[in-house]
């Protein structure tokens, strides 16, 4: 059983498009059991949910209210006025304690560390009351999200700072997982160490390639001298882990610098750098997939041997544009929390959302969390 939570509020499209991306995940997650919680205010949610087009899900919502063991995978909302808004410091996650992103995240910190617990003898009466796997997914603000993550899940053992991971496209087939995008804007050369163990455990999820992957800081040159501070000061710490020596434990090599153009290269597996820079980064190369898309659109429109040409090859721009396109991957885990938590997109659409809500099962029954507990628990430096 698992329970994906899902902050129908947050994002700019929301509610309307976070309740449509739900609904198109409906079908894969009825093949399991459990159930999907959707947090929001009910006097926005309830009118969406009228609308022909929203049909299945608010026929699922009613049919778990009314009888909520008539399947093995339900719907239910919980209902909050509150929401944190994009423009709202992190303080309002103390001054709005029932918030969307508040109240996920303590469901999903209680369930994570309840789970980890014998369990008790007898069963609950209803599925609310079940302890289950359990993931918040939102669009909402991410600085919210990760400062709420920390105070109702807390830490991993060894984690100093949790950090958003994402894996980019490259000439690998594996991706290069890109790490911190946007959790922490300032940074200490510990905390980029912790980056780049986190970096590198999510980095052997889905990874194709046996040898181990090659890790390294972000960084304006290869060599030593090179770097500013806060790098030179990490690659000293990060040499040192016994995790990217030579040894048959070891999770990675740690090669160093690397530039920004090595990134899509393939050349690197983990590129570690602060949430300042590593957010930098993401987003232009967002906007530079996007430009690239429309450039070749446009210039294959100067000459009909290019119009041509361009239509004869559409299915090869089309899977190159899904390559760029961050509703693919849905949502980037917050490494480094006892808990799952998946940040979305402040733009996601109704597919992004789908997606995270896909990854997060994923997951979950993949136990990532709990191996990264395990592994860190094991790593000495």
């Amino acid at each position: 059983m698992l329970r994906l939570i899902l902050d129908v509020m947050g994002g700019d499209h929301g509610p309307r498009a976070i309740l449509e991306g739900a609904q198109q995940a409906l079908p894969d997650l009825f093949s399991s059991s459990g159930e999907l919680v959707i947090i929001g205010d009910e006097q926005q949610i309830q009118p969406i949910l009228a609308k022909r087009k929203f049909k299945t899900l608010a026929d699922a919502l009613a049919r778990s209210k009314r009888d909520p063991n008539s399947t093995p995978f339900r719907v239910r909302l919980i209902h909050t006025p509150d929401v944190i808004e994009m423009g709202d410091s992190i303080r309002a996650i103390r001054s709005k304690p029932n918030a969307t992103i508040n109240l996920g995240c303590q469901l999903a910190g209680k369930n994570y560390t309840a789970s980890k617990k014998p369990s008790p003898s007898e069963s609950p009466q209803n599925l609310e009351d079940a302890i289950m796997p359990t993931a918040f997914i939102s669009a909402g603000h991410s600085g919210a999200v990760m400062a709420s993550a920390l105070l109702n899940m807390g830490r991993l053992a060894k984690v100093e700072r949790p950090a958003i991971a994402v894996k980019l496209p490259t000439l690998n087939q594996d991706g290069c997982v890109l790490i911190d995008v946007g959790a922490n804007v300032d940074c200490k050369p510990e905390h980029l160490r912790d980056f780049a163990i986190m970096g590198t455990l999510f980095a052997h999820a889905e990874r194709s390639n046996s040898g181990l992957p090659k890790v390294a800081l972000l960084s304006n040159g290869e060599e030593k001298s090179k770097g500013n501070e806060l790098t030179r000061a990490s690659l000293g710490l990060i040499e040192k882990l016994h995790c990217f020596g030579t040894h048959p434990e070891a999770i990675g090599q740690f090669v160093g610098y690397a530039e920004g153009k090595e990134i899509f290269k393939g050349q690197v597996d983990v590129v570690v750098t602060d949430g300042f820079v590593g957010n930098v980064v993401l987003k232009a190369a967002e906007g530079l997939g996007s430009a690239v898309t429309t450039i070749l659109k446009s210039e294959a429109k100067r000459n009909p041997l290019t119009t041509i040409g361009f239509l004869l090859s559409a299915g090869v721009f089309a899977r190159f544009k899904r390559r760029l396109d961050y509703a693919e991957y849905g949502a980037a885990p917050l490494l480094g929390v006892a808990g799952y938590a998946f940040i979305c997109h402040g733009r996601s659409n109704s597919k992004a959302i789908k997606n995270a809500l896909l990854r997060s099962k994923t997951a979950i029954k993949g136990q990532y969390v709990e191996r990264l507990e395990k592994a860190l628990e094991n790593i000495h430096e």
